[in-house]
């Protein structure tokens, strides 16, 4: 989900993924992977908390700017950490669209909410 609030912000969810670490192994690049979209994260001064923030889900609000190449960044000013990004139901797979992805020896266990094998 993406829109714009009254001050020219956007606002969207998305994870927080490291693209370029130094040779110290310290994250030299952020981008928030929303839905449909990579945002490259400006430095400033949340970086070291959205560094800490790797791997989560969370709401930006930012301003966003297209760069001639099409690539977007984000100056992010604010953020929330979300449990789980909801994403439109077209996104998430059935338990019929998981069936019918398993091979013979295999069945999806909705109790257990897991693929099984079966034993003979």
């Amino acid at each position: 989900m993406e829109f714009i609030d009254n001050s020219g912000e956007m606002v969207f969810s998305g994870s927080v993924m490291a693209t370029e670490w130094d040779d110290d192994d310290n994250i030299t690049a952020l981008e928030i992977l929303s839905e449909d979209e990579y945002y490259f994260v400006e430095k400033n001064a949340l970086w070291d908390e959205l560094v800490d923030l790797w791997q989560e889900d969370v709401e930006i609000t930012g301003i966003v700017t297209e760069e001639r190449d099409g690539s977007k960044r984000v100056l992010i000013t604010s953020y929330e950490i979300l449990d789980e990004i909801n994403y439109d139901d077209d996104d998430i797979l059935g338990y019929d669209e998981i069936d019918d992805g398993l091979h013979d020896d295999m069945y999806f266990d909705e109790e257990e909410a897991e693929v099984q094998y079966l034993t003979y």
